[in-house]
């Protein structure tokens, strides 16, 4: 398979008789083991070209199961696949042979697509790091994380598409980093069943795919609503760390505002007062809802096993105090949707690290590379909305930018207006 393959191109050439699915799926699991990223935990080589080989007896017969009939993708290692180990990308902790696939997965191959392998993450899917896995841009740098291999697999050309979750911005962080798009659905629109969790008031499944149509046809599957507002008014969130990015990174938002603007929306500076506390709240709720998950721990590092023994040491006036201010938090974003459409701002404020650096420099201020991935995805993970990444212009690394809005279909349509304006 080749990198920028789309599920719409695939399915033609599927539906044309041009190609077939054992042959599409046979390049995909090819790709996967081929692949210099490190994206991949778990190739599913057998089962896959088996689950393939039924995909053309049906499409033959003139079973057409949809978009996704036929059409490999890959799954983050913290979501089960029926008869694949499950490992959350621990030492031990969390590890089990999964007996039935998680209700995402299972969605999606009730809708004709082909697990390949399982991808990897972060421990426990709780960093914007992915060890062992590299940008498919620049092997020399990070693909972000948690859902640093889903990210890498599509932005490498392995698959079209690929789970993964998001609870602080584990999908949009590497999806920008790797030049993929990101969905985050809001909390409650994707079900968990089947899948680890890490702070559930948080946690949502989400897919990355090479563009938004590719997504969309995923969410579709997954049964988000996808109902899509016409967007006529878009805000830039301008507080906080947003105005404190790369300049690389504030010229792809600047780009992506003039393209909306060119296509006749109205763009308007929105101001965002609690947005800075955003990152905090996120991660003193992700503190105590994972460690009454989780802790005490074996099997997991010092990095992850430090952070559940801070969490159950929290107290719960603080995190009582995290609840109420993602309240305000949240009254805050609803008040600014009630006068714009979606709200346009970076998904992270640099591009990918260095492999093995722990800061990063971030207009003039040197950053921790955790701090910095959280910045500001964390004001959609928190508040529980939607949020989409896709790719912004760039001279080097890529760059993301973000949307949030009150429906998951409307933050596509906000990244599907600036991909048409390209």
């Amino acid at each position: 398979m080749t990198g920028g393959t789309t599920v719409a191109g695939l399915g033609a050439r599927l539906r044309a008789g041009i190609d077939t699915a054992v042959a599409v799926v046979g390049r995909a699991l090819a790709a996967a083991e081929a692949t210099g990223t490190g994206a991949f935990v778990q190739v599913r080589a057998e089962r896959a070209l088996a689950e393939a080989e039924v995909a053309d007896r049906e499409l033959a017969a003139g079973l057409d199961r949809g978009p996704l009939h036929g059409i490999p993708f890959a799954v983050k290692d913290n979501i089960d696949v029926a008869g694949c180990w499950t490992r959350c990308g621990t030492p031990g902790l969390g590890h089990h042979l999964a007996e039935r696939d998680a209700a995402v997965v299972a969605r999606l191959r009730a809708a004709g697509a082909v697990v390949v392998g399982k991808t990897r993450t972060h421990e426990l899917a709780w960093g914007m790091l992915t060890p062992g896995c590299r940008n498919p841009r620049d092997l020399g740098r990070i693909a972000g994380g948690s859902s640093g291999g889903s990210a890498a697999a599509v932005g490498d050309g392995v698959v079209p598409l690929a789970l993964g979750t998001d609870t602080a911005g584990s999908v949009r962080n590497p999806a920008a980093l790797c030049g993929v798009v990101g969905v985050k659905p809001g909390v409650g629109e994707t079900p968990m069943t089947g899948i680890a969790p890490l702070a559930p008031t948080q946690d949502t499944a989400g897919v990355l795919g090479t563009g938004p149509a590719d997504c969309a046809a995923a969410l579709l599957a997954l049964g988000v609503p996808m109902h899509r507002a016409d967007v006529r008014r878009v805000g830039i969130v301008a507080d906080g760390w947003a105005g404190r990015v790369e300049p690389e990174v504030g010229a792809a938002v600047a780009d992506a505002a003039a393209r909306l603007r060119a296509l006749g929306v109205e763009v308007v500076d929105v101001g965002m007062p609690h947005s800075s506390l955003a990152p905090a709240a996120s991660f003193v709720i992700m503190l105590a809802e994972s460690a009454r998950r989780w802790f005490p721990a074996d099997g997991v590092g010092p990095e992850i096993r430090a952070r559940l023994l801070l969490g159950a040491n929290l107290r719960d006036a603080d995190y009582r105090r995290a609840l109420a201010v993602r309240e305000a938090i949240r009254a805050g974003l609803d008040a600014a949707l009630a006068d714009v459409d979606a709200l346009l701002l970076a998904t992270t404020p640099v591009t990918a690290a260095p492999v093995g650096a722990q800061v990063v420099d971030c207009a003039g201020r040197s950053v921790p590379v955790e701090t910095a991935g959280t910045a500001l995805t964390a004001l959609a993970s928190v508040s529980g909305l939607p949020a989409v990444s896709v790719p912004g212009t760039a001279t080097g690394l890529p760059v993301g930018v973000q949307f949030l809005a009150a429906a998951t279909g409307t933050a596509l349509r906000c990244a599907e207006l600036v991909g048409t304006a390209r």
